[in-house]
């Protein structure tokens, strides 16, 4: 969903499957497995892909109330994420 808000719904799919091709997994397991996204989205887009990574933080960020890094190590922020979904 967040992806989709960034990069539009043809993008986003064609990114996912991309994705899904590099890690060998289905397109549902690599939208469930941040590392795959993060390791996907700097082998597509290179720096480009931090920049995705941030924008995707942010976006969750927003959603919940809890301090995020945008600069910080995208996998340790997405755990902050959902540990704090978790408890909700």
């Amino acid at each position: 969903e967040t992806l989709e808000e960034i990069l539009g719904n043809v993008a986003t799919e064609a990114i996912i499957r991309m994705i899904a091709e590099l890690n060998e997994s289905s397109a549902e397991a690599a939208l469930r497995d941040p590392k795959a996204l993060h390791i996907g989205l700097l082998g597509l887009f290179g720096a480009g892909g931090k920049i995705i990574e941030r924008v995707i933080l942010q976006k969750l960020g927003d959603s919940i109330d809890i301090e995020i890094d945008l600069e910080g190590d995208f996998l340790r922020e997405i755990e902050k994420i959902r540990s704090s979904y978790q408890r909700l």
